[in-house]
């Protein structure tokens, strides 16, 4: 699943992602959501599944571009994190979803991002030229499921 917002630049990495994996012939059990700004619209997704890959934008002191592999727990998500701006955040769609269905097993994929204040629905160049990276991180987490 790629949130975010791809009218704010590397915000919309997420779905930048999706949007490409949807592109690649993947196993038959693998399924691909656009989850773009969906907030708690996608609750339902996490009923009956049993692990989700989400590919989010992640605001932290690393070098735009970093990937940060993570469960929702190592991101301790009782805290508020800095996660993109959508209409809900990340943290507050998996506090629900938890509330209203058993979560799945849930990696998430976190980008940091370079630009996010300005409208654009073209990733900024570190970010762009990290997509592929990010594609192959995606199908190594697929495929350690």
């Amino acid at each position: 699943m790629g949130v975010g917002n791809i009218l704010l630049a590397d915000e919309g990495v997420g779905v930048h992602v999706a949007q490409r994996l949807g592109t690649m012939d993947l196993p038959p059990e693998v399924e691909v959501i656009d989850g773009g700004t969906a907030g708690f619209e996608l609750i339902d997704f996490f009923r009956n599944k049993k692990k989700v890959i989400i590919i989010d934008c992640l605001k932290t002191d690393e070098p735009p571009g970093t990937i940060i592999r993570a469960t929702p727990q190592e991101l301790d998500l009782r805290w508020p994190l800095a996660f993109s701006a959508h209409q809900s955040g990340l943290r507050e769609l998996l506090q629900q979803a938890s509330l209203l269905t058993p979560l799945p097993e849930i990696i998430i994929l976190g980008i940091v991002p370079q630009k996010t204040d300005e409208a654009s629905m073209r990733l900024s160049r570190a970010l762009e030229s990290k997509v592929d990276k990010i594609v192959q991180k995606v199908l190594e987490t697929v495929s350690s499921f």
